[in-house]
């Protein structure tokens, strides 16, 4: 016949073997909703770059107003890239994709050009060694992430 304590010794060791898989769960949800939270404010800050340079800001401005709306990011951290391709009509094919210029006080994208705004953060895993594994870069503890939103200059 099982007495008390023996039971509460099962309990115990249960606990012991289930605990860590709660635990690495726990973390793993925690660092997936960080990684969504940059990966949403990547999203936004490259629709607020595109939005701007359909209008023709430059790219130095738009550079200022990428870092404004990641506010949540490290501005120092982000990296920004712009490109635009234009339609050929005789072709029927758009041409390759360039860097975005400055000309004059606008970009030089024509009308009706595309512009393509890709903006790079390095998300730096909270939990540490933990999920290093999953890691572009295992030696920082960071994962690479990228968000690219065309838009047609007006």
């Amino acid at each position: 016949m099982r007495t008390a304590g023996a039971r509460e010794g099962t309990t115990t060791v249960e606990l012991a073997l289930v605990a860590p898989l709660l635990i690495l769960l726990l973390f793993g949800i925690i660092e997936f909703g960080l990684m969504v939270k940059d990966v949403i404010g990547l999203n936004q800050a490259a629709r607020e770059g595109a939005r701007s340079a359909s209008v023709g800001a430059t790219p130095a401005t738009l550079d200022n107003r990428i870092r404004g709306s990641a506010a949540t990011m490290e501005g120092d951290l982000i990296v920004t890239l712009y490109e635009r391709r234009t339609y050929d009509d005789d072709a029927g094919t758009w041409t390759e994709w360039t860097v975005l210029g400055t000309s004059e006080s606008e970009n030089d994208a024509i009308s009706r050009d595309q512009i393509k705004v890709t903006v790079t953060y390095p998300h730096k895993l909270v939990t540490g060694k933990l999920f290093a594994g999953l890691a572009d870069n295992p030696e920082e503890g960071t994962i690479t992430l990228q968000a690219a939103i065309v838009m047609m200059r007006e």
